[in-house]
């Protein structure tokens, strides 16, 4: 029986929202069995995140503008590690692997474009000379060789997660684009649409340089709060082919950009700012309401990751949402109901996706991206 490559790795994850560098220490045994003993958010430097946020719209971007953010963040992720694990007083030679995400720049799965691919940068040789740790990234590419959309990848790592718990149905994460998971044999999964990619865009466009905080966000939803949601606007935007899709399916900002919201508004100018802010959490909430009410009809409670579990309105609407759809009532909690360090899931599904890279072990599931098989994931970047 061959033994498994286990102890400390390192998971990093920087999201659609781009807020930050979200990274995880998980300790993996030979018997599989993991957990997370830290996780931590490291601020992304804000010409970075511009850049970033640029680069994930669609349009022009130079091949010099991608060279330089790839081996830039590469180097924030390297460097950012270094100091946390100094912090943490663990020593770089404790780490067995680190599992690098990177930022989703452009994601076209099937359906989308004749030759279907996707891009992650945060170059990989960077974070593992600067760390000497084996690093291993690129996790998103074989499923999609093997016919499947790439993501979502978190939908295997979140049944093992909560696979000892009190099962809570489905579990969704609220990034940028919204994923759900719905627990089960088999596991099954897929982006929803939209998180607070559109909520913050719409924020930034209009309210952040009035704001008194430095938020760059609608912090609790409070703005959206103070507007009214238009129904017809809502109609409007819910009536976009991607809602009513069935899975394998994913999507991400390049799809639901500012210029989509720009499109999708030209016949409703007359809508107040704060109106259209309400009118975009519905959609949020609205549309992950008809996912469960249409894939997981049996859900009697949701635990929520990732940042929009803080949004205290949308976790209000979203509830209501799913209550409505479902004729019943529905438990919506953040993971933290459930014992789980909410903002820390999605990094350290990618410290578990290096520790099943480095023994050979598939890190996807067929039955969430629809590929011809489950697949091993990830290229190795050797210390």
């Amino acid at each position: 029986m061959t033994t498994l490559k286990s102890g400390q790795f390192i998971g990093c994850m920087t999201g659609t929202s781009v807020d930050g560098l979200d990274l995880a220490l998980v300790d993996v045994g030979a018997d599989e069995q993991f957990s997370i003993s830290h996780a931590i958010t490291l601020a992304m430097p804000e010409g970075l995140q511009r850049d970033l946020l640029q680069l994930g719209q669609p349009g022009a971007a130079s091949i010099d503008e991608l060279g330089a953010s790839d081996q830039r963040l590469g180097v924030f992720i390297g460097e950012g590690i270094l100091d946390w694990l100094s912090t943490l007083g663990i020593s770089t030679e404790d780490i067995v692997a680190i599992g690098s995400h990177g930022q989703t720049i452009r994601h076209r799965p099937a359906g989308t474009t004749a030759a279907p691919f996707t891009i992650q940068i945060g170059d990989p040789n960077q974070i593992a000379e600067i760390t000497g740790i084996t690093t291993v990234a690129d996790f998103r590419r074989r499923d999609m060789a093997a016919g499947g959309e790439g993501a979502p990848l978190v939908p295997a790592f979140h049944g093992e997660l909560f696979s000892d718990r009190v099962h809570p149905v489905a579990v969704l994460n609220i990034g940028g684009i919204s994923n759900l998971t719905i627990l089960g044999q088999p596991v099954r999964g897929f982006d929803s649409g939209p998180g607070n990619a559109l909520l913050d865009t719409w924020y930034q466009s209009h309210q952040a340089e009035a704001s008194v905080s430095a938020d760059t966000f609608d912090r609790n939803g409070t703005w959206a709060r103070s507007g009214t949601a238009s129904p017809s606007l809502l109609k409007h935007l819910l009536a976009d082919d991607y809602f009513a899709s069935a899975p394998p399916k994913s999507t991400g900002r390049e799809y639901f950009s500012s210029r989509w919201l720009t499109h999708a508004l030209t016949e409703f100018r007359e809508i107040t700012p704060p109106n259209v802010q309400a009118t975009l959490t519905e959609l949020t909430a609205a549309s992950i309401a008809g996912s469960v009410a249409t894939y997981a009809s049996e859900t009697e409670a949701i635990a929520v990751c990732g940042g929009g579990r803080l949004n205290a309105f949308l976790m209000q609407r979203l509830a209501e949402h799913c209550s409505i759809q479902l004729g019943r009532p529905c438990r919506v909690e953040a993971c933290e109901a459930w014992g789980v360090d909410g903002d820390a899931i999605e990094a350290a599904a990618f410290a578990w996706l290096a520790f099943r890279r480095l023994n050979g072990l598939p890190g996807s599931l067929s039955s969430v991206t629809g590929a011809r098989q489950d697949c091993v994931l990830g290229a190795i970047y050797p210390a």
